[in-house]
């Protein structure tokens, strides 16, 4: 096995560890949300996992196993996504908000990220910030308080 592959396997490892805990969010109020779908699908696409993967992750979710990125940059996007996938139907339900915190600190970070994310979502999509440049600024914020 070639270095390029050990490494484009890990990363669809990582991929599929962070669908599923999107789709713990998506679903911990016991239904999907067409704009959940919506937001799944985009997602998959972007990490190159297919519809059908990710069926399969959505069935069998205790096969995969997750795996926290080890780049800050990193792990503050897999929580902006799954903060984001949380308010996707514009209700945030208690388990949601638990389900974020819990994996805030698997990813490393404060729980509180996850509160500062729910306040500057609704206004970054208001004035259609992309979410790198939300992200950059939530992270510099964060950077400012250690």
């Amino acid at each position: 096995m070639e270095l390029l592959d050990l490494f484009t396997g890990r990363k669809k490892k990582l991929a599929k560890g962070h669908m599923r805990n999107l789709i713990e969010v998506a679903y911990s109020d016991g239904e999907f949300d067409t704009l959940e779908v919506d937001y799944l699908l985009s997602l998959a696409g972007r990490f190159k996992i297919s519809e059908a993967e990710l069926k399969s992750i959505k069935d069998n979710p205790e096969s995969i196993d997750y795996e926290a990125p080890h780049r800050d940059l990193q792990r503050f996007e897999h929580l902006y996504q799954l903060v984001n996938m949380m308010m996707m139907d514009g209700v945030i339900h208690d388990k949601e908000l638990e389900i974020c915190k819990k994996y805030a600190q698997r990813l490393n970070l404060r729980p509180e990220f996850v509160d500062d994310m729910v306040l500057a979502i609704p206004e970054s999509r208001e004035k259609e910030l992309p979410s790198d440049v939300v992200i950059a600024r939530l992270l510099k914020m964060t950077q400012e308080r250690e």
